[in-house]
C-alpha cells in the first residue's frame, strides 16, 4: 500500500515542504477548487526537494483553469513518477493529447461518481480512452461497483468529501477570481437539522472521521484543518 501525504497551497509558502518519513509521494493542488492549485514554481520546489512522486490533484475547471494547469504541467515537464488527479474532461483531452505519456492519469473524486453511475460499456470506453489507471475515492458504498473496471483504489482520510460549490463560501462571490483567503483554515458548521457535523475547506464541503484501508492500493492523508 502506498502512502501519500496531501499538502494545501498554504503549506508551499514556506519553502519546500518537509515531508514525514513513510509517505512515498505527495499530492499537491485541490480537487475541488482551482483557486488552491500550486504555483508552477510551488510545484517545481516541491518536486526538486522530494524524492518520492509527485500527485497533481485538480479539480472542475474553466478555461482559465485549465490554462493554469497547462503551466504547471509545462513547468513539471514529465517529473519522476508525476500523477493527475483529473475531474475535468477538458483535462482529460489535454492528457491525452498534448501531455501523452508523461503522466499517469487519475480518475478524480468528483468525476468518479459520474463514471460510477455509466452505463457498464460506456464506462470502459471512457476509462480506456483517457488511460486512466486509479479512482479516487472517500466513499465505502462505492467500493463494489468500482471492482469491475480493475483498476487501483486510490482512498482519502480522514475528511469524506460531502459537496462542493462554485461560489466562494469564504469570500462569498463566483469563484473565477481568489484572493486565497481560505488557505490553511477551515470552518466547523453545525446545525440541529444536519446529521453530522460538516467541515468547510475551500470551495468544498466535508464530514471528519474515517479512518485509513489497507486493502485498498493507496492512502491519501489530509492533515487536520486549522479552525477558523
Amino acid at each position: 500500500m502506498e502512502k501519500a501525504l496531501a499538502l494545501d497551497a498554504s503549506r508551499l509558502g514556506d519553502g519546500p515542504p518537509k515531508i514525514p518519513a513513510g509517505y512515498g509521494a505527495v499530492m499537491l493542488g485541490s480537487e475541488f477548487c482551482a483557486g488552491l492549485l500550486p504555483s508552477p514554481e510551488e510545484a517545481v520546489s516541491a518536486a526538486a526537494s522530494f524524492k518520492g512522486r509527485l500527485i497533481l490533484a485538480t479539480p472542475m475547471l474553466t478555461e482559465a483553469g485549465l490554462a493554469a494547469v497547462k503551466k504547471i504541467l509545462a513547468a513539471l515537464g514529465g517529473a519522476r513518477g508525476l500523477e493527475v488527479i483529473a475531474n475535468d474532461l477538458g483535462l482529460l483531452e489535454y492528457l491525452r493529447s498534448g501531455f501523452r505519456g508523461r503522466a499517469a492519469v487519475s480518475c478524480g473524486r468528483i468525476l468518479t461518481h459520474r463514471v460510477r453511475i455509466m452505463p457498464r460499456d460506456y464506462a470502459e470506453k471512457f476509462l480506456a480512452r483517457y488511460g486512466i489507471r486509479t479512482f479516487e475515492v472517500d466513499d465505502a458504498a462505492v467500493l463494489k461497483r468500482l471492482e469491475p473496471y480493475g483498476l487501483a483504489l486510490s482512498w482519502h482520510y480522514p475528511f469524506k468529501y460531502a459537496t462542493v460549490t462554485r461560489f466562494c463560501p469564504w469570500e462569498e462571490r463566483w469563484a473565477s477570481s481568489c484572493e486565497r483567503s481560505c488557505l490553511g483554515r477551515a470552518e466547523r458548521l453545525r446545525h440541529p437539522g444536519l446529521p453530522v457535523t460538516l467541515w468547510r475547506s475551500g470551495a468544498a464541503y466535508f464530514v471528519r472521521g474515517q479512518r485509513s484501508r489497507k486493502d485498498l492500493a493507496r492512502n491519501i492523508y489530509t492533515p487536520p484543518f486549522k479552525n477558523k
